[in-house]
């Protein structure tokens, strides 16, 4: 209902309907390839932004310059939360672990926890939100950023039409990752804009932990790797999860994991020869090595909890 909802009540609204559900990645796409204006901006269904949140991306983009091809916003997640006591670990009350302490959800909490500054990769390949469950108020990171989160930011039109828009094969999650590595290999740069903020109902569209959001995570995480690092880290990455695959099965016996698994694999198997043609081409047009862009992956570390909501 949401096409009929905008046409009627927000008339000055140019409305680009499709028939289809294609994703995230093919949905902004759609706008995306229309748009002529220096900047667009990007904001998820479930996220509500401050009314400065577009002036300042514009301000902060104005002022960096050319090089700079898109600025991740400060996106705090929705809830408000309060410190953890000892009963509520004895208890059925959810306990989110942060790397600042533990929280618990609360209406009239006192605290913000961050949910993006920005997307890093880790040297192990896998994708995480930069400052994910830290204490907002406590959380200063540098201002530039590996690549930005699709959940709210702002993109330089011509940066998109030097490097391309999000793969649409990748329907949603990685998305904003693979175009933030293409533009790193391109030259460009992503930086955080901590003045444009908004607030976030993490996972809102579709839950975190679904067999929906593990599969597509999981499926996509291997296809960015496969278009955009180098061929040790994608060639790692991918035996890791075939390992961990034969574990599930011979080990654990996790039937369901294995089942997953199996999917992701055979979907993957199915986008390899568009992923290893786009890997082609995105290596013909690097103006960066690949190699160098991987200097800027970050180490493993403690992890807070993956969802809250899960």
């Amino acid at each position: 209902g949401t096409a009929a909802l905008v046409a009627q009540e927000y008339p000055e609204v140019r409305l680009i309907a499709h028939p289809v559900n294609t994703g995230f990645a093919g949905g902004n796409d759609l706008a995306l390839a229309d748009v002529t204006s220096r900047y667009v901006v990007l904001l998820n269904n479930d996220a509500v932004p401050d009314p400065a949140f577009v002036a300042s991306l514009v301000r902060a983009m104005d002022a960096a310059g050319p090089s700079v091809a898109a600025m991740a916003a400060t996106v705090l997640l929705a809830a408000r939360f309060r410190p953890a006591t000892p009963d509520d670990d004895r208890g059925d009350v959810r306990v989110v672990r942060g790397p600042d302490g533990a929280w618990v959800e609360a209406p009239d909490g006192p605290v913000r926890l961050v949910n993006s500054t920005g997307n890093v990769v880790r040297s192990d390949g896998y994708g995480v939100d930069r400052g994910w469950l830290a204490r907002a108020d406590g959380h200063a990171p540098p201002r530039e950023v590996f690549g930005f989160s699709g959940a709210a930011a702002v993109l330089r039109t011509s940066a998109l039409r030097d490097v391309g828009l999000f793969d649409a094969r990748l329907f949603m999650y990685y998305e904003d990752t693979d175009l933030s590595w293409r533009l790193r290999l391109a030259g460009y740069r992503v930086e955080h804009c901590p003045e444009a903020v908004v607030l976030h109902e993490h996972s809102a569209s579709s839950v975190e932990g679904s067999t929906f959001f593990r599969f597509h995570d999981q499926r996509n995480r291997l296809a960015v790797l496969t278009k955009d690092a180098t061929a040790g880290l994608w060639g790692r990455a991918l035996a890791r999860y075939l390992v961990t695959t034969a574990s599930a099965l011979l080990r654990r016996r996790d039937l369901a994991e294995v089942r997953l698994r199996l999917r992701v694999l055979g979907s993957y198997a199915g986008l390899l020869p568009h992923l290893l043609a786009e890997r082609r081409r995105i290596g013909r047009s690097a103006q960066v090595a690949r190699r160098d862009v991987e200097r800027l992956l970050v180490a493993p570390g403690p992890q807070a909890d993956t969802g809250y909501r899960s």
